[in-house]
């Protein structure tokens, strides 16, 4: 789905997904020195309830969600790699029946 927004939206758009109230992140996509905090907050509130400008807001969160699934599986591999390298490689008995547990335990066994 193709969002067609301002420069300025798209600014603000970025500003919100970083984490900035809506109020803040209006500030930095517009210039809102001369306006009051009355003004910009009723203006940030408004556009923060654009569809265009809401489409794109879950279009970009979606996004960070996938990125983060990604590295949280990236991560979960690697460290179930080096599970079972200890659990098969380890001179003590003790280290690789824990590392054996833990690998049941990240696939829900226990």
């Amino acid at each position: 789905m193709s969002v067609h927004l301002t420069f300025n939206q798209i600014s603000f758009v970025e500003n919100l997904s970083t984490g900035l109230n809506v109020s803040d992140a209006y500030r930095t996509a517009y210039n809102a020195s001369a306006m009051s905090d009355k003004t910009i907050w009723e203006a940030a509130s408004r556009l923060s309830r654009n569809p265009k400008v809401v489409a794109r807001l879950d279009q970009l969160t979606a996004e960070k969600e996938q990125v983060n699934r990604v590295f949280t599986l990236s991560y979960e591999d690697r460290i179930i790699n080096k599970l079972w390298h200890i659990a098969e490689h380890s001179k003590s008995g003790r280290v690789r029946v824990k590392a054996l547990e833990l690998i049941g335990r990240s696939c829900g066994l226990f």
